[in-house]
């Protein structure tokens, strides 16, 4: 009998079970990842409770993936430039290579729609297509960076989607520049990526905002870079924007919060001709009401953004690897790969009592 591998299976709606699977053999052209960490992102307690719909049950969640090159084929090590042993960061993302998004470098929109965690049944062999396992295959179109030994598990982990994804939103969308003043609407861990990407662009004054529950959060956005915090339940947002401001507004607003709410504030944060960013997803059945003649008469720029790819993957490497921010303090449970469900539904707030942060697993 082979080697079998333990991964957690979404098998249907609210239904996590532990199953055991053949490890596969590995060709020339693919490669086998031991899973170091993999981080809970917002999309998976979506998948677990349903209302994201493009479930194709039974699933083994996880896209935020930090590991280990455990076997290789020899193309695969000359196409990725990594060896058996190496620490890498997998991309969601598995590229067919010829469509025309990926001919032109955006294969984050590949037509194959092929992703680790998310698209992938579990039942298509060789079935270990997430990383809520012990290994996880790399198919041939995977993107792989390696990563220092150094660097905080914790803090390697959130490179693959939170922190590269501050960096595209932040710098590539946002277009923060020295001296801009950035407000982040959202404290939770991309509002915390955002601001180290705003710090490390030397935006000034940065600008946090969120609830009387992220006290705590608040603290460690001023320890990554934040110059101001703001409780939106116990201030006038835009009033004290304007103070901080001298009543300039923010060039450019980052819009993190999740809320519809949050959304329609931010024409209001920002300036004539600034930037609003909007790559937060609050359902596809949530409308979000916007008085559209502000944007018109200020000549306002809304951005709606998308995921990261392997240009901002790799200067959110750099900045991890830096080690010049507390990076995996942002990290707050982490769960054993028994506890997966446990950790999905902490994520998706499930217990009243539990506010997290940044949820992990080390299968």
């Amino acid at each position: 009998m082979g080697q079998k591998i333990r991964a957690a299976v979404l098998l249907n709606k609210s239904e996590i079970v532990i199953r055991e699977f053949d490890k596969p053999d590995i060709s020339q052209d693919d490669g086998l990842l031991k899973v170091e960490m993999v981080g809970i992102c917002g999309t998976d307690p979506g998948l677990y409770s349903g209302k994201v719909k493009y479930a194709n049950f039974p699933i083994i969640l996880g896209h935020e993936i930090l590991g280990r090159i455990a076997a290789i084929g020899d193309k695969a090590s000359k196409r990725w430039k990594v060896k058996e042993g190496d620490r890498v960061i997998v991309e969601a993302c598995i590229r067919c290579g010829y469509c025309s998004k990926c001919i032109t470098g955006d294969y984050r929109f590949c037509e194959s729609g092929l992703a680790y965690g998310t698209f992938i049944s579990a039942s298509v062999p060789p079935h270990l297509w997430g990383a809520y396992a012990e290994y996880m295959y790399l198919a041939p179109g995977s993107m792989v960076h390696k990563i220092s030994e150094k660097a905080p598990a914790k803090a390697g982990v959130l490179v693959n989607a939170v922190l590269s994804n501050a960096v595209r939103w932040g710098r590539m969308t946002g277009d923060f520049f020295l001296g801009d003043a950035v407000l982040i609407q959202g404290v939770g861990s991309q509002g915390l990526a955002l601001t180290i990407v705003a710090k490390e662009s030397g935006c000034s004054p940065i600008i946090v905002t969120g609830l009387t529950r992220d006290s705590d959060r608040f603290v460690l956005a001023k320890e990554l870079g934040a110059d101001y915090t703001i409780n939106v339940e116990k201030e006038e947002v835009v009033k004290r924007v304007r103070e901080i401001t001298n009543g300039n507004m923010a060039d450019v607003v980052v819009d993190v919060a999740g809320s519809p709410n949050a959304t329609l504030t931010s024409i209001d944060l920002v300036k004539t001709q600034g930037t609003i960013v909007l790559p937060t997803v609050v359902g596809s059945e949530v409308p979000t009401p916007l008085i559209t003649d502000k944007i018109v008469h200020r000549d306002i720029r809304i951005a709606g953004q998308f995921t990261s790819d392997a240009r901002t993957m790799g200067k959110a490497i750099k900045i991890v690897e830096s080690g010049k921010y507390p990076i995996e303090k942002i990290v707050s449970h982490t769960f054993t790969l028994d506890e997966a469900e446990k950790g999905v539904q902490t994520a998706g707030g499930y217990f009243k009592d539990i506010y997290p942060t940044k949820c992990v697993i080390t299968p």
